[in-house]
């Protein structure tokens, strides 16, 4: 008879939230001593492939003709969202464990595989070719970090300029990449999670802003220069990586910089109050001079 605790844990979206979940299953099985079976619901179950912690990944759809029960849930859905003051890590351990302390390592998980590995080693030979960053320009919902893709474009440009680095664009295939230079490699809609790690942790650098990929990146020992609005950077960035690891967030020129924080929870999203819900001003006030000291700054740690 398996006597063994049965845990369902929830976060069903989004990409960057659940990965920052991937902690708080790593503490669930420590605390147990490994005398568990943890289960996730989530919408991005491929967050947890391979994941040693976990037993079963179920989707909404899968999940619903089950008929067994647990003996603990754990609903991450909502946690941080009605916690703004607190990074989401930190909230997920509050509502979890009772306090952001029992969480003992706060670091994002990814397990890639054998091939994973593989592939990026390959594709390093064969179409890389040489020392390269990683960019991610991102156009997604939140209106707030939808840069403009002349401002991406400014800052491939600084990316050419500070560097000789090879700049490969990943993403989504809607998303932006450019074309203009030679050392620009296109591979947007072309890797999975897993495989975008293997591919971040052997650049010099990852450049992007607040989003799953960032959490992706967190995975590494990458340096990391990475963009934030309505967020604070307190609020997402990485945690429990090597203290030498560079992290250098840049901030919008505007004094409502970190919006999402005062808002009343529970934070779904953020309608902006200083001008175009659909537009606001702090995705178009990046000084490029702020970004171009991020990337000196990063470099100089690798």
């Amino acid at each position: 008879m398996n006597l063994q605790p049965k845990i369902l844990l929830i976060r069903q979206m989004a990409m960057g939230d659940v990965l920052l979940a991937t902690p708080v299953v790593e503490q669930i099985h420590k605390d147990y001593l490994g005398n568990c079976n943890i289960d996730v619901l989530t919408l991005k179950p491929e967050v947890f492939t391979n994941n040693p912690f976990v037993n079963k990944v179920f989707t909404p759809e899968t999940f619903k003709d089950l008929s067994y029960s647990y003996d603990k849930t754990i609903n991450l859905d909502l946690a941080y969202e009605k916690q703004p003051l607190l990074h989401i890590t930190d909230a997920y351990a509050l509502y979890a464990f009772g306090s952001p302390d029992k969480l003992k390592n706060k670091r994002i998980q990814l397990y890639s595989t054998a091939q994973d590995k593989e592939k990026i080693s390959l594709l390093q030979q064969s179409a890389i070719k040489s020392d390269y960053a990683v960019i991610h320009m991102r156009q997604d919902t939140w209106p707030s970090r939808n840069l403009s893709a002349q401002t991406w474009r400014n800052i491939v440009d600084l990316l050419l300029q500070e560097t000789q680095l090879k700049i490969i664009q990943i993403g989504s295939p809607q998303e932006f990449a450019f074309d203009h230079d030679p050392r620009l490699i296109n591979m947007l809609g072309k890797f999975s999670i897993h495989e975008l790690k293997e591919l971040i942790a052997s650049s010099k650098l990852f450049v992007g802003i607040d989003s799953g990929t960032l959490h992706i990146a967190a995975t590494t020992e990458c340096p990391i220069v990475c963009l934030f609005t309505s967020a604070h950077h307190t609020l997402r960035m990485p945690l429990g990586r090597d203290a030498t690891t560079a992290f250098v967030p840049v901030a919008p020129r505007i004094e409502c910089y970190g919006c999402q924080a005062h808002f009343k929870p529970p934070i779904t999203g953020v309608i902006c109050y200083k001008g175009d819900p659909f537009s606001p001003p702090c995705k178009d006030l990046f000084d490029m001079g702020d970004i171009r000291s991020a990337i000196q700054n990063s470099l100089a740690k690798r």
